[in-house]
């Protein structure tokens, strides 16, 4: 034998997803960062903004050994790839470490006309048998309240215990952009930290997620 597991090849073949997908949002995301995403690029097909939340000195929510802000973005790589598999490029507002202002973020959706902006991020709580999703918007903006409702519902149809929360923050207010925060899961719950670390959830949340804003944009 030559050492070479079945699970091996699959995490190998994992990584070379995200690896792919990670490429294609650093080009996008440079595009964006310095002007150069033109209007005519954008409109080729649907684009969608990934924003992996936290980065740099922020890490967000700690559990055990596991930071926020690097689960997200590894999440979100794989969840980028299933909305390409959906027809809509990518532009992440992150594809490193670091910290980016929310008013970037935001103005790099606006800059690419984005048929959505998904700001992703990961829960948790002292009460660790807290679970599900929870979907944040400003909903007196109504695209962005139908956006959260269609993401809600798509995860509820993948087995989440999604929950829509209206939410007065100001980084959630776009009337150029149809804006959702989305907390996949709380890190704190043990089951629902092994979900995160699991590439078949990964994929699944990435799968639900773009179906839902596929089902948004071609309801507008």
């Amino acid at each position: 034998m030559n050492g070479t597991t079945h699970g091996d090849r699959l995490r190998s073949t994992e990584r070379a997803r995200a690896s792919r997908a990670r490429a294609r949002g650093t080009v996008w995301a440079a595009a964006c960062l310095f002007g150069l995403a033109t209007a005519a690029t954008a409109q080729q097909r649907p684009v969608v903004v990934l924003d992996p939340g936290h980065g740099g000195a922020e890490v967000g929510v700690r559990a055990d050994a596991l930071l926020e802000k690097d689960l997200i973005l590894e999440i979100s790589f794989v969840i980028g790839a299933e909305f390409v598999k959906r027809g809509f490029d990518v532009v992440y507002t992150r594809t490193r470490d670091e910290a980016v202002p929310w008013d970037r973020r935001r103005a790099i959706a606006e800059e690419v006309g984005a048929a959505a902006l998904l700001m992703l991020h990961i829960n948790g709580n002292e009460d660790r048998t807290r679970h599900g999703a929870e979907v944040y918007a400003f909903v007196d903006e109504a695209r962005s309240a139908a956006l959260a409702e269609q993401v809600a519902e798509a995860l509820r149809a993948s087995g989440s215990a999604a929950i829509v929360a209206p939410r007065d923050w100001p980084f959630l207010r776009s009337p150029a952009v149809p804006t959702a925060m989305i907390e996949v899961a709380f890190m704190t719950n043990p089951l629902e930290q092994r979900l995160l670390r699991s590439p078949t959830f990964q994929r699944e949340l990435g799968a639900a997620l773009a179906s839902a804003v596929a089902a948004f944009a071609g309801a507008r």
